[in-house]
């Protein structure tokens, strides 16, 4: 199974080294990654859900387990935050880090590498079910809880109002609801449509994969590496890539019923959770000024021992 993913993690290290061999070509890579998350991933995602019907969305099993294994992390996340006396709002951070994951740059080239088309639906519907509530818990709890440490007035409305504008123009969120639009009005797709997207979203994997090494290349690691930066970072990467998957096994498995192993839901639902910590988390802790350093170091790490996990969670699965 290592030999199958091999091509997948190479085009992270090309990306990776090219990045590191061109340390001035920080414009081109904003432009590769606007393409990423603007052009290709979105039509991709488009195209996984106009070619599905209603009944092959009804997966409650899988969106069940896929939700339950975010809140829980995120939950141990924020409790494990207060024990290291780290409260909210930046507990907050630690605890995206938990359960946000790169599922667009990695999960869904993964996926649809190893199992080809019939991985696209889920792996779609697994990408907006990852991003929606990490990024709504962040943007709710700094607005809530920094207006309350100014003295400052903000309703729970304005808020939700926000995140969910945060939510509703990003990109893959919109790429997907388009697409269920087509689904649920029964609007047939133009066949040129179809060429169209397809053509733009076979370019979202290796280009994803590529950006991804770009954005880690540019990270600075070696000098954060220190006692307190670790004490941070070991809990997020357990909850990340130990406890997230293996609580969606067993919601999927035992809670929902999810018992045929060759059923690539299932297997969409853990290799998803199983992702590496998703570069979002820094571009949140960039925002509002936490950790950045910590975070960035925990990417890393993170996307290193992917390299291992991810491979053995595939070879079980298989098997």
């Amino acid at each position: 199974m290592f030999m199958t993913v091999a091509p997948i993690f190479l085009v992270i290290f090309i990306g990776y080294c090219f990045g590191r061999l061109c340390p001035d070509s920080g414009h081109s890579d904003q432009l590769i990654n606007d393409y990423v998350l603007y052009i290709a991933l979105p039509a991709l995602l488009f195209l996984a859900i106009v070619r599905a019907d209603m009944s092959e969305l009804q997966q409650w099993g899988f969106i069940g387990a896929t939700l339950i294994g975010i809140g829980m992390v995120y939950i141990l996340g924020t409790l494990i935050a207060k024990i290291m006396r780290i409260d909210l709002p930046q507990s907050s951070i630690l605890s995206m880090g938990a359960c946000y994951g790169t599922t667009g740059y990695m999960g869904i080239p993964i996926l649809i590498s190893v199992y080809g088309e019939p991985a696209a639906l889920p792996a779609a519907i697994a990408t907006i079910l990852h991003n929606i509530p990490a990024i709504m818990a962040v943007i709710i709890t700094y607005d809530v809880f920094s207006v309350r440490q100014s003295d400052s007035k903000i309703s729970i409305n304005q808020s939700l109002i926000k995140a969910s504008r945060a939510i509703l123009t990003n990109p893959l969120t919109v790429s997907v609801m388009a697409g269920l639009v087509f689904v649920c009005f029964h609007i047939p797709v133009p066949r040129s449509l179809q060429s169209f997207a397809s053509f733009l979203g076979n370019a979202a994997g290796p280009t994803a994969l590529f950006a991804l090494g770009l954005g880690l290349s540019r990270l600075k690691v070696k000098e954060h590496i220190n006692g307190e930066a670790l004490k941070l970072a070991v809990p997020m990467l357990l909850l990340k890539l130990g406890i997230q998957p293996l609580v969606t096994f067993i919601c999927a498995y035992y809670l929902f019923g999810m018992q045929q192993i060759d059923n690539v839901w299932l297997i969409t639902a853990i290799i998803m959770a199983a992702q590496p910590i998703g570069a979002g988390v820094y571009v949140f802790a960039n925002k509002y000024g936490f950790k950045q350093e910590t975070i960035s170091l925990s990417i890393i790490i993170s996307l290193v021992i992917a390299l291992v996990t991810i491979p053995i969670v595939l070879q079980l699965l298989s098997a």
